[in-house]
């Protein structure tokens, strides 16, 4: 049986002043299958922020439906409502899977 998922890169945007957490500008998730990695550069992530998006990572991983939001919908704000960080999902290769 095989299946397939998209890579994701999750990059943290929006203005620093407006940050309420410990979240920095250019800050990236890579996941590829069920591995989840940062970006060179990327020192520290929330894990409360993680936890917001883990539902979302593997919704975007996955192929869409026609009319499906997680075709177009890229940006999440953090969960922290008085936060102005945005987390943005990009797709990147669609890889194979088998069991």
């Amino acid at each position: 049986m095989q299946y397939f998922l998209y890579d994701l890169t999750i990059e943290t945007l929006g203005d620093p002043k407006t940050f309420n957490c410990s979240h920095q500008v250019g800050d990236t998730l890579l996941i590829r299958g069920e591995n989840l990695s940062f970006r060179e550069g990327t020192k520290h992530f929330s894990h409360y922020a993680l936890a917001a998006l883990m539902p979302f990572i593997a919704a975007k991983q996955r192929a869409e439906q026609a009319n499906d939001w997680m075709a177009y919908e890229t940006d999440i704000a953090c969960p922290d409502p008085q936060c102005g960080a945005i987390f943005r999902f990009k797709r990147g290769e669609k890889t194979e899977y088998s069991y």
